[in-house]
């Protein structure tokens, strides 16, 4: 049944590529900041030109020109220099500002080193005007080698310049100088106006170089949505990417563009189109882990990350329609989330790395969420610690539904200790995982997966046999929020035991001892139970309990 829809939204995808028109600038409007910007540096390279051979041109380059054209607000600003570098024409502009414009004459400059390791290919210089930072760089061309990302650099035209770039549409420049659009790969504007992604040079070579830029693609279609042109699209698949990825490619940067996706506006067509483009188990998947977890349950887990995480993605439209339009405490929970970009990222790693908990380590206390997200992303200690906690224990909440009437207080505040902090954005990720977990078997893929695309058909929006599933797992959950509330537990992780080990130590007369700390845990839930008694009537339930420990 699903296949065949699947086949069906293929056919609806290619007929929306070719007719899809969006509004785009026909010209950018500069902020006051911005004008103000532009007229000293246009000054400063009249000044300038007077008394040389070679002319100086400036060009705002990249994102702020595509997002100034979008009509979107952008703090971004990357200036090229025709001939100078970047730290040559700072230099210049800073002693020009000295003597003729004082008053904006700054001593904040600072110049960015190349970097290779941490994928920094180019120097840049960073000076501050009218409180915006600007970062300062020479046009340049670029020469890959096989065996590293790292290029070989020179000097170069802005049409060297422009087809270096990832797509088309971030190759525009905004000359400032004629305070003119530019843009030399000829595709850029209709691109942008189309909402297509695609490479100024053939896009097999333009990955191989720099593996990097596939992901960058996807995390442009997802922040925009965007649609990946379709040759484009092809060249991500191939083989040898996966390759370039995982031996030219710092995990600090996967970890980047990775967070930038499952922050976008549309993360679940980002995953759809890593999984598309066959790299989901080389994102989230190092060998090292094979050092520490056993092979065969890694091995399954890394299997199930693809399929899972499609299903997750395929849903979640649905998920997030029946919450908005059934629900008032998950509604105001969801909207928390989707505001929060740190809760985002968190929420959909926890999502995405579910199969994991299925793998065996190889010793004692060995946490593959933490390892993985240590060595594969480099994340976080807090995101380690709170996908870790959402992970492990995603199908606890489901115990809460077995038989409502059963539950006790200290039950459900316990649980919700666990998530200090991001209590809600647990049970948002749980709700979700259960549906997957519902719905993992009913879904059949076809051997090769569709085009993704921005939208959700709306034959899938309203399959009914997904939503049933979904609408009856978020009614349980918005019944927890319900009974949270009701209980009074919203901050529960913040509550102090009435007792702590001092206290009974020497109420009890008692050296503090192995009976201190689950004497301590009982007189918590026993206080969680009991939130109208006081501190003498716990002692008294202390000392009914304490020859349990001594």
């Amino acid at each position: 049944m699903f296949s065949r829809r699947f086949h069906q939204s293929i056919r609806f995808i290619h007929n929306l590529t070719r007719t899809m028109k969006r509004p785009v600038n026909e010209s950018i409007v500069l902020t006051p900041p911005e004008e103000n910007i532009r007229n000293v540096l246009v000054g400063y390279c009249d000044y300038y030109n007077k008394s040389n051979k070679d002319p100086l041109e400036l060009r705002i380059t990249g994102g702020w020109v595509r997002d100034k054209l979008l009509g979107n607000d952008s703090h971004d600003i990357d200036i090229a220099v025709n001939h100078l570098t970047g730290e040559q024409f700072v230099n210049g502009l800073h002693a020009y500002l000295k003597q003729y414009e004082p008053e904006l004459s700054t001593n904040h400059v600072h110049t960015i080193k190349m970097n290779p390791e941490k994928s920094k290919h180019l120097e840049t210089c960073t000076t501050k005007l009218f409180g915006i930072d600007i970062d300062f760089v020479n046009l340049r061309s670029e020469e890959y080698t096989l065996e590293s990302r790292v290029p070989t650099i020179e000097f170069g035209t802005p049409e060297e310049d422009a087809v270096r770039r990832d797509a088309t549409l971030n190759a525009l420049f905004y000359n400032l100088n004629k305070n003119t659009i530019e843009d030399f790969t000829k595709k850029g504007l209709d691109d942008l106006e189309r909402g297509i992604l695609r490479t100024p040079l053939p896009p097999i070579q333009t990955f191989l170089d720099d593996p990097l830029r596939i992901i960058r693609l996807i995390r442009f279609a997802s922040s925009f949505n965007f649609v990946i042109e379709p040759d484009t699209l092809k060249a991500m698949k191939d083989e040898r990417n996966k390759v370039a990825l995982q031996t030219k490619i710092s995990k600090e940067r996967v970890e980047i563009e990775l967070r930038k996706i499952l922050i976008s506006k549309n993360p679940g067509y980002g995953l759809q189109l890593i999984n598309y483009v066959d790299l989901a188990s080389s994102i989230f998947y190092v060998p090292e882990l094979e050092k520490e977890f056993e092979k065969e349950s890694l091995e399954r887990a890394r299997e199930q990350l693809a399929p899972h995480m499609e299903i997750a993605s395929l849903i979640y439209p649905n998920f997030k329609h029946i919450i908005l339009n059934s629900t008032i405490k998950m509604k105001h929970e969801l909207g928390s989330l989707i505001s929060n970009d740190e809760f985002k990222n968190i929420f959909w790693l926890a999502v995405i790395l579910q199969p994991y908990v299925q793998v065996k380590a190889l010793k004692p206390n060995r946490d593959v969420f933490n390892q993985f997200l240590r060595l594969g992303l480099t994340a976080k200690k807090s995101d380690i610690t709170k996908v870790s906690a959402i992970s492990y224990n995603a199908g606890e909440a489901a115990k809460f539904f077995e038989d409502p009437k059963l539950v006790k207080r200290s039950d459900l505040g316990l649980y919700l200790r666990k998530f200090p902090g991001y209590a809600p954005m647990n049970l948002l990720a749980a709700a979700l995982l259960e549906c997957v977990d519902k719905l993992g078997l009913a879904i059949e893929f076809p051997a090769e997966l569709p085009v993704p695309f921005p939208e959700q058909s709306e034959e899938l929006i309203n399959d009914e046999q997904i939503n049933s599933v979904v609408s009856k797992v978020v009614a349980n959950y918005e019944s927890l929020f319900n009974q949270i509330e009701r209980w009074d537990l919203t901050n529960v992780d913040l509550v102090k035991p009435l007792l702590d080990g001092t206290t009974l130590s020497k109420t009890l007369g008692m050296k503090p001892g192995p009976w201190l700390r689950p004497t301590i845990d009982e007189v918590l839930r026993w206080q969680l139970d009991n939130p109208d008694l006081s501190v003498e009537e716990c002692l008294e339930f202390v000392k009914t309990i304490i020859p349990k420990y001594t």
